[in-house]
């Protein structure tokens, strides 16, 4: 065992409280004390009073205000999440819808040009188709003057048929008409 020092001698247990009471504490010891027991009073009671206004009606209330308002909000951003896919899904659909639009306006344009190409061939083979006709008109009565010509010369002079009939002349002009139209 280890020895022991000490500053002055061991008191014997009879004698501790006689000497305790020759050594006095000091008085700022006292002083401490008291507040130190005046500040665990104060928030003693502090605690008290909060416990009290916590557990009042009034804060039972306003706590279950502030759950429900914080509900709202959670259901309230969610619908806002939810409008905002749908608003971008409705931006990506009219996105496509406006690319359509764009792409059956330049068909349209083409459809119409083509149009106008096609009148414009209609309009120039009716031209032709015209003057075709005119110039069958003019060798139909350029033909009929020639078979009058061809009869009025036949009878008159008596000679015989030379071998020219109407029906040669009509298939000759019916031979030739694909070189007139072409």
């Amino acid at each position: 065992m280890a020895p022991t020092f000490y500053c002055h001698p061991p008191v014997a247990m009879d004698e501790y409280p006689k000497k305790l009471g020759a050594h006095k504490l000091p008085g700022w010891v006292g002083i401490v004390g008291i507040l130190l027991s005046l500040l665990v009073v104060g928030l003693s009671v502090a605690v008290g009073v909060l416990a009290a206004k916590a557990n009042s009606p009034a804060c039972k209330d306003g706590l279950r205000a502030e759950r429900e308002c914080r509900n709202i909000t959670h259901l309230l951003d969610q619908e806002l999440t939810q409008a905002q896919d749908a608003l971008r899904g409705t931006e990506a659909q009219a996105a496509t819808c406006n690319q359509t639009v764009e792409t059956l306006k330049i068909s349209l344009e083409e459809e119409k040009t083509r149009g106008r190409k096609q009148q414009e061939l209609v309009q120039k083979l009716q031209e032709e188709i015209k003057t075709v006709k005119q110039s069958l008109q003019d060798k139909s009565q350029e033909l009929e003057q020639l078979r009058q010509k061809n009869e009025a010369l036949v009878p008159a002079k008596g000679l015989p048929n030379s071998g020219i009939s109407l029906s040669k002349i009509s298939v000759l002009l019916t031979l030739s008409l694909p070189g007139l139209l072409a």
